[in-house]
């Protein structure tokens, strides 16, 4: 007897997506970055935090987590519901940027077209959670210079007015030199 269920024939796979080098990398496993949970200065109805950090050769990704107070409209909840709110003219309600130890400022948005990115990247990478508990990832390229690297957050919305956490880039660097190569990048 097996405890695994029969599955449906497997559908033909289509066109292979192309990797591009500012992607997360698929031919390897990251290092973990050694860091404690990093909060951002909460308001009364909502707080957000670093929850979780890796690092690849080329970039490293983090886990943010997102509460809203029991009691407090959740983001499905008011009169216009984040989660359903798709105004892509006005800026978002809940903000993520960077602050490399050079000056530069990276923020949140995916590249467009097939072009290298002509500076750093910051983008979402999914997530999930509830109308008052989120968690989602975000992937930042290429990795960051050593010194002092700033996460800075905001979310109006919930009272989060802009506010930062700051870890030293070292500890990316160090785990990205730990990451597990499997394969080489071109499947050879």
């Amino acid at each position: 007897m097996s405890l695994f269920r029969k599955r449906p024939p497997v559908r033909q796979p289509g066109p292979p997506l192309l990797h591009r080098p500012w992607h997360v990398p698929e031919t390897e496993f990251p290092g973990i970055v050694p860091i404690r949970t990093l909060p951002f200065d909460p308001s009364d109805r909502a707080a957000v935090a670093i929850v979780g950090m890796t690092a690849y050769t080329t970039g490293f990704e983090f886990s943010v987590a997102r509460r809203i107070r029991p009691g407090i409209p959740g983001l499905d909840q008011g009169p216009a519901p984040e989660i359903f709110r798709r105004d892509f003219n006005g800026p978002p309600s809940f903000q993520l940027s960077l602050q490399l130890s050079d000056g530069r400022t990276v923020v949140d948005g995916r590249p467009s077209g097939d072009a290298e990115p002509a500076g750093p990247i910051l983008m979402p990478r999914g997530g999930g959670g509830t109308s008052h508990s989120q968690l989602q990832r975000w992937w930042a390229w290429p990795l960051p210079p050593s010194g002092p690297l700033d996460v800075i957050c905001q979310w109006p919305a919930y009272g989060i007015s802009e506010t930062r956490v700051r870890i030293d880039a070292q500890l990316i660097l160090d785990a990205a030199r730990q990451s597990i190569p499997l394969w080489p990048q071109d499947g050879a």
